[in-house]
Protein backbone atom coordinates (compact mmCIF):
# COMPACT_ATOMS: atom_id res chain seq x y z
CA UNK A 1 0.00 0.00 0.00
CA UNK A 2 1.11 3.29 -1.04
CA UNK A 3 2.20 4.91 2.12
CA UNK A 4 0.82 8.77 0.99
CA UNK A 5 -2.56 6.88 0.67
CA UNK A 6 -4.96 8.32 3.47
CA UNK A 7 -7.23 5.24 4.78
CA UNK A 8 -10.66 5.93 6.12
CA UNK A 9 -12.17 3.48 8.18
CA UNK A 10 -15.82 2.04 6.76
CA UNK A 11 -18.79 3.33 9.47
CA UNK A 12 -19.35 0.46 11.79
CA UNK A 13 -22.82 -1.46 11.50
CA UNK A 14 -24.51 1.25 13.89
CA UNK A 15 -23.33 4.13 12.45
CA UNK A 16 -24.30 2.66 8.55
CA UNK A 17 -28.06 1.88 10.49
CA UNK A 18 -28.07 5.79 11.49
CA UNK A 19 -27.24 6.79 8.36
CA UNK A 20 -29.85 4.69 6.28
CA UNK A 21 -32.50 5.61 9.01
CA UNK A 22 -31.91 9.55 8.38
CA UNK A 23 -31.73 8.79 4.70
CA UNK A 24 -35.28 6.96 5.28
CA UNK A 25 -36.65 9.52 6.62
CA UNK A 26 -36.09 12.10 3.73
CA UNK A 27 -40.01 12.61 2.22
CA UNK A 28 -38.45 13.34 -1.79
CA UNK A 29 -39.66 10.39 -4.06
CA UNK A 30 -36.26 10.98 -5.63
CA UNK A 31 -34.19 11.01 -2.60
CA UNK A 32 -31.45 7.77 -2.62
CA UNK A 33 -31.44 4.92 0.19
CA UNK A 34 -27.91 4.06 1.78
CA UNK A 35 -27.50 1.51 -1.01
CA UNK A 36 -28.58 4.15 -3.80
CA UNK A 37 -25.97 6.48 -2.09
CA UNK A 38 -23.32 3.73 -2.19
CA UNK A 39 -23.79 3.51 -5.98
CA UNK A 40 -23.97 7.42 -6.30
CA UNK A 41 -20.40 7.81 -4.79
CA UNK A 42 -18.96 4.77 -6.60
CA UNK A 43 -19.73 6.09 -10.01
CA UNK A 44 -18.39 9.76 -8.75
CA UNK A 45 -15.42 8.55 -7.39
CA UNK A 46 -14.20 6.06 -10.31
CA UNK A 47 -16.00 8.79 -13.01
CA UNK A 48 -13.76 11.45 -14.61
CA UNK A 49 -14.36 13.99 -13.34
CA UNK A 50 -14.27 15.90 -9.89
CA UNK A 51 -17.65 16.67 -8.08
CA UNK A 52 -17.76 18.41 -4.86
CA UNK A 53 -20.92 18.02 -2.16
CA UNK A 54 -22.53 20.54 -3.33
CA UNK A 55 -23.30 18.89 -6.25
CA UNK A 56 -23.70 15.37 -5.01
CA UNK A 57 -25.74 15.98 -1.82
CA UNK A 58 -28.83 17.67 -3.59
CA UNK A 59 -28.87 14.30 -5.81
CA UNK A 60 -29.09 12.53 -2.57
CA UNK A 61 -31.73 14.25 -1.05
CA UNK A 62 -33.39 14.30 -4.05
CA UNK A 63 -33.10 17.79 -4.56
CA UNK A 64 -33.33 20.77 -1.72
CA UNK A 65 -33.56 19.28 1.16
CA UNK A 66 -37.55 20.23 2.21
CA UNK A 67 -37.96 22.08 5.24
CA UNK A 68 -39.68 18.92 6.95
CA UNK A 69 -36.27 17.30 6.65
CA UNK A 70 -34.28 19.92 7.95
CA UNK A 71 -31.92 18.92 10.96
CA UNK A 72 -33.25 19.71 14.48
CA UNK A 73 -29.36 21.53 15.00
CA UNK A 74 -26.11 21.72 13.56
CA UNK A 75 -25.00 19.51 15.55
CA UNK A 76 -26.95 16.83 13.93
CA UNK A 77 -26.58 18.32 10.38
CA UNK A 78 -22.87 18.28 10.92
CA UNK A 79 -22.77 14.68 11.98
CA UNK A 80 -24.91 13.57 9.13
CA UNK A 81 -22.75 15.06 6.72
CA UNK A 82 -19.80 13.67 8.55
CA UNK A 83 -21.34 10.13 8.01
CA UNK A 84 -21.66 10.94 4.63
CA UNK A 85 -17.92 12.27 4.01
CA UNK A 86 -17.00 9.20 6.06
CA UNK A 87 -18.87 6.72 3.96
CA UNK A 88 -17.59 8.27 0.47
CA UNK A 89 -14.02 8.42 1.93
CA UNK A 90 -13.86 4.43 2.64
CA UNK A 91 -15.05 3.92 -1.06
CA UNK A 92 -12.28 6.16 -2.14
CA UNK A 93 -9.79 4.05 0.60
CA UNK A 94 -10.79 0.63 -0.86
CA UNK A 95 -10.79 1.99 -4.53
CA UNK A 96 -7.56 2.98 -4.29
CA UNK A 97 -5.87 0.62 -1.87
CA UNK A 98 -7.16 -2.55 -3.75
CA UNK A 99 -9.00 -1.09 -7.07
CA UNK A 100 -12.16 -2.98 -5.37
CA UNK A 101 -15.34 -1.49 -3.55
CA UNK A 102 -17.98 -4.62 -2.90
CA UNK A 103 -21.43 -2.44 -3.44
CA UNK A 104 -23.39 -2.03 -0.15
CA UNK A 105 -26.52 -4.42 -1.16
CA UNK A 106 -29.21 -5.12 0.88
CA UNK A 107 -31.61 -8.19 0.79
CA UNK A 108 -34.76 -7.64 -1.53
CA UNK A 109 -38.14 -9.34 -1.24
CA UNK A 110 -38.55 -12.42 -3.60
CA UNK A 111 -38.90 -11.52 -6.78
CA UNK A 112 -37.18 -8.42 -6.90
CA UNK A 113 -33.78 -7.59 -8.32
CA UNK A 114 -31.13 -7.57 -5.89
CA UNK A 115 -28.54 -4.39 -6.40
CA UNK A 116 -31.03 -2.40 -8.67
CA UNK A 117 -31.18 0.80 -6.22
CA UNK A 118 -26.94 0.28 -6.58
CA UNK A 119 -27.07 0.09 -9.57
CA UNK A 120 -29.71 3.00 -9.84
CA UNK A 121 -27.71 5.38 -7.96
CA UNK A 122 -24.38 4.84 -10.11
CA UNK A 123 -26.68 5.68 -13.04
CA UNK A 124 -27.76 8.92 -11.34
CA UNK A 125 -23.89 9.95 -11.28
CA UNK A 126 -23.04 9.01 -14.84
CA UNK A 127 -25.63 11.39 -15.40
CA UNK A 128 -23.83 13.91 -14.75
CA UNK A 129 -20.94 13.13 -17.09
CA UNK A 130 -23.06 11.21 -19.64
CA UNK A 131 -20.29 12.36 -22.32
CA UNK A 132 -16.94 10.69 -20.26
CA UNK A 133 -19.05 7.61 -19.37
CA UNK A 134 -20.45 6.97 -23.16
CA UNK A 135 -17.18 5.76 -24.88
CA UNK A 136 -16.71 3.16 -21.98
CA UNK A 137 -20.21 1.76 -22.00
CA UNK A 138 -19.88 1.64 -25.64
CA UNK A 139 -16.81 -0.76 -25.98
CA UNK A 140 -17.40 -4.30 -26.64
CA UNK A 141 -14.54 -5.03 -23.40
CA UNK A 142 -16.90 -3.60 -20.95
CA UNK A 143 -19.46 -6.61 -20.81
CA UNK A 144 -19.22 -6.23 -16.81
CA UNK A 145 -19.82 -2.60 -16.67
CA UNK A 146 -23.10 -2.74 -18.86
CA UNK A 147 -24.74 -4.59 -16.15
CA UNK A 148 -24.98 -1.75 -14.26
CA UNK A 149 -27.62 -0.09 -16.79
CA UNK A 150 -28.98 -3.77 -17.32
CA UNK A 151 -29.75 -3.92 -13.55
CA UNK A 152 -31.12 -0.48 -13.04
CA UNK A 153 -33.64 -1.45 -15.49
CA UNK A 154 -32.45 1.15 -18.35
CA UNK A 155 -31.68 -1.33 -20.80
CA UNK A 156 -34.89 -3.32 -20.91
CA UNK A 157 -37.22 -2.14 -18.04
CA UNK A 158 -39.11 -5.24 -18.18
CA UNK A 159 -35.53 -7.59 -17.17
CA UNK A 160 -35.52 -9.58 -15.51
CA UNK A 161 -37.56 -12.01 -17.75
CA UNK A 162 -37.75 -14.38 -15.06
CA UNK A 163 -36.93 -14.89 -11.68
CA UNK A 164 -32.99 -14.78 -10.56
CA UNK A 165 -31.60 -16.86 -8.78
CA UNK A 166 -29.75 -16.51 -5.24
CA UNK A 167 -26.93 -17.68 -7.22
CA UNK A 168 -27.33 -15.84 -10.28
CA UNK A 169 -28.08 -12.22 -7.70
CA UNK A 170 -24.85 -12.59 -6.29
CA UNK A 171 -23.18 -13.06 -9.77
CA UNK A 172 -24.53 -9.40 -10.67
CA UNK A 173 -23.34 -8.03 -7.96
CA UNK A 174 -19.96 -9.15 -8.25
CA UNK A 175 -20.19 -7.77 -12.03
CA UNK A 176 -21.35 -4.52 -10.81
CA UNK A 177 -18.41 -4.31 -8.54
CA UNK A 178 -15.77 -5.50 -11.78
CA UNK A 179 -17.38 -3.01 -13.56
CA UNK A 180 -16.63 -0.21 -11.20
CA UNK A 181 -13.06 -1.42 -10.69
CA UNK A 182 -13.00 -1.47 -14.11
CA UNK A 183 -14.11 1.97 -14.51
CA UNK A 184 -12.30 3.91 -11.68
CA UNK A 185 -8.72 2.42 -13.42
CA UNK A 186 -9.90 3.47 -16.76
CA UNK A 187 -10.40 7.25 -15.72
CA UNK A 188 -7.39 7.46 -13.35
CA UNK A 189 -5.36 9.63 -15.79
CA UNK A 190 -8.81 12.16 -16.89
CA UNK A 191 -9.65 12.55 -12.71
CA UNK A 192 -5.82 13.63 -12.06
CA UNK A 193 -6.03 15.51 -15.50
CA UNK A 194 -9.17 17.09 -13.52
CA UNK A 195 -8.29 17.88 -10.40
CA UNK A 196 -4.94 19.74 -11.85
CA UNK A 197 -7.83 21.74 -13.83
CA UNK A 198 -9.30 22.70 -10.84
CA UNK A 199 -6.43 23.63 -8.87
CA UNK A 200 -6.33 20.50 -6.76
CA UNK A 201 -3.09 18.25 -6.17
CA UNK A 202 -5.78 15.34 -5.23
CA UNK A 203 -9.01 14.58 -4.92
CA UNK A 204 -10.72 17.62 -2.54
CA UNK A 205 -13.20 15.09 -0.94
CA UNK A 206 -10.52 13.14 0.57
CA UNK A 207 -9.77 16.29 2.99
CA UNK A 208 -10.71 15.85 6.65
CA UNK A 209 -14.67 16.14 7.28
CA UNK A 210 -15.69 19.55 7.10
CA UNK A 211 -17.55 21.12 10.10
CA UNK A 212 -20.11 23.73 8.47
CA UNK A 213 -20.53 27.48 10.26
CA UNK A 214 -24.08 28.78 10.19
CA UNK A 215 -22.98 31.78 8.60
CA UNK A 216 -21.49 29.39 5.41
CA UNK A 217 -23.42 27.87 2.64
CA UNK A 218 -25.47 25.00 3.24
CA UNK A 219 -23.65 21.75 1.20
CA UNK A 220 -26.53 20.80 0.14
CA UNK A 221 -26.73 22.81 -2.47
CA UNK A 222 -29.86 25.16 -2.19
CA UNK A 223 -27.36 28.47 -2.24
CA UNK A 224 -28.55 29.17 1.11
CA UNK A 225 -27.02 29.98 4.24
CA UNK A 226 -26.30 27.01 6.35
CA UNK A 227 -28.48 28.75 9.63
CA UNK A 228 -31.31 29.11 6.94
CA UNK A 229 -31.51 26.17 5.41
CA UNK A 230 -30.50 22.31 6.76
CA UNK A 231 -29.22 24.16 9.87
CA UNK A 232 -32.20 26.00 11.03
CA UNK A 233 -33.11 24.65 14.49
CA UNK A 234 -36.19 26.20 14.61
CA UNK A 235 -37.77 24.35 11.24
CA UNK A 236 -40.31 21.98 12.57
CA UNK A 237 -40.99 18.61 12.31
CA UNK A 238 -43.91 16.62 11.41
Amino acid sequence: MNAKTPVSEPLSEAELDQLSDFLAGLRSPSALTLEGVDGLFSALIAGPQTVLPSEYLPLIWGGELPDENAFASMEEANATLSLIMRHWNSIVSELEVDSVHVPLVFEVETGAVPGREWARGFMRGVELDRSGWNELFGSNEEGQLITIPLVAGEIDPEWPHEALTEEKGMELIQWMGAGLARSYRHFARKRREDARRVGTQSDPLRRATPKVGRNEPCPCGSGKKFKRCCGNSATPTH
